[in-house]
């Protein structure tokens, strides 16, 4: 049996179900992984916090710093959170004294994660960062380990819960953005302030993470384009399934010609691939190489259980001696913040008179846009208080992000247009 001294510093909701979980559940770790990790320590911002967890006399550390130098301390799970601050002073301090770390900070990974790699290499340690993205759903275990013989061309996932319940509330129940925001906020699927998570910078950070293992560039959280999905209407949601697509909160990474770039943005996708059915505060993430396929990931992606879950794997694993450290030297490929091309879904209202759409598809042939499909419903159809114009969307083909802001300058430009073009992107890869 591997005995493993472990520290948890941060005792949230999720540092509060893993000390829970691991103290009542010793005989099963034991027999089914031949490990045992032991709580020596913890620490949290706030002693006085009603926790319902017996903390023993002596497990409570004033100062968090200090798990980094106790010569009884082999592993500190790190649960604060934050790219900067506490968290990253934690690890850093942690590694440089020759600790094993595991953590679900998605954004300390996104943000530092080079450095925090090639420290852990340099001192002979480890660092397991599964439950930084998707939760419980084993996604970076499916890229180290499972797909670690094949070539990764591209990936595209759901990995932000809180967005995708708002989208299916506002898709299933026909309501609005911000009617479907609250009913996450009372559910608890969203923070108070839910500002990460609505403007697409959670998903963006996760990105970052999955681009730096499937396509061996660094973490680099700087170079991925995103956007949020406040900007989703339930017009567009209407459209959307009346051309064969939900939209969902699509996290994209590519790589073409050593060439990597990755985005998040909302997305139309075609209901013939599994990530469209995907519902609620799930996650998924679909991966595709060059001569398996595609692998798709389903799964919880927050909350207590699931976190916990994924940490107690990453302990199990640096117990059992672990894997090869991340790879934090040479890189072979190259990020970039060019975005790979998309189809594109665009929605304007254009003046009811003649010659109006003729001007607009003049303007998609003068950028060398190709239009694969219009849709032009009567005036008033869908918006009762829009007679004068008429609400028209258009398919095209894949064209980049340089181009289409161009396009969507000069459609915006035409006294003919008469609001702002809604664009979104189009996942419709197989």
């Amino acid at each position: 049996m591997r005995k493993l001294n472990i520290a948890i510093i941060g005792l949230g909701n999720i540092g509060c179900y893993l000390f829970k979980y691991l103290n009542d559940n010793k005989k099963i770790l034991i027999k089914k992984n031949n490990c045992l990790p032991v709580i020596k320590y913890v620490s949290a911002k706030n002693k006085k916090k009603k926790r319902n967890i017996k903390i023993k006399k002596g497990q409570w550390l004033k100062n968090y710093l200090s798990a980094t130098k106790l010569k009884d301390v082999d592993l500190i799970i790190e649960l604060i959170g934050g790219a900067e601050g506490p968290a990253k002073k934690l690890v850093f301090e942690a590694l440089k004294n020759k600790k094993h770390v595991v953590t679900a900070n998605k954004a300390l990974i996104a943000s530092h994660g080079d450095e925090l790699f090639k420290l852990a290499k340099e001192k002979n340690v480890q660092i397991g960062f599964e439950a930084s993205v998707a939760g419980g759903t084993p996604v970076i275990k499916a890229l180290r380990e499972g797909l670690v013989a094949n070539k990764v061309q591209w990936f595209a996932g759901i990995l932000n819960g809180t967005t995708n319940f708002i989208l299916s509330e506002m898709t299933d129940k026909n309501t609005n953005f911000d009617d479907a925001l609250k009913q996450a906020q009372d559910l608890g699927l969203a923070e108070t302030d839910p500002t990460m998570d609505i403007d697409g910078t959670d998903a963006a950070q996760k990105a970052s993470i999955l681009a730096a293992l499937a396509f061996k560039v660094p973490f680099d959280f700087k170079s991925v384009s995103y956007g949020g999905i406040d900007q989703v209407d339930p017009e567009d949601l209407k459209y959307a399934a009346e051309l064969g697509y939900a939209i969902k909160h699509i996290a994209y990474g590519s790589l073409v010609d050593e060439e990597v770039s990755v985005s998040a943005y909302p997305t139309l996708v075609s209901k013939d691939l599994l990530l469209s059915q995907v519902g609620q505060q799930m996650n998924a993430l679909d991966i595709c190489c060059e001569d398996m396929g595609s692998t798709v990931y389903y799964g919880p992606g927050a909350g207590p259980k699931p976190t916990a879950s994924a940490v107690i794997a990453d302990l199990v694993d640096i117990a059992n001696g672990g894997w090869p450290s991340q790879d934090s030297g040479k890189k072979v490929n190259k990020i970039t913040k060019t975005t790979a091309d998309f189809p594109r879904y665009l929605r304007l209202n254009v003046k009811n008179e003649p010659g109006a759409i003729a001007k607009i598809s003049s303007t998609f042939a003068n950028e060398d846009i190709s239009i694969e499909a219009l849709i032009q419903h009567e005036a008033g159809k869908l918006q009762e208080d829009l007679q004068d114009t008429v609400p028209v969307v258009i398919i095209s083909g894949s064209v980049s992000e340089e181009i289409i802001s161009k396009l969507i300058t000069n459609l915006e430009s035409m006294k003919e247009i008469d609001t702002k073009v809604r664009q979104f992107r189009i996942h419709n890869a197989v």
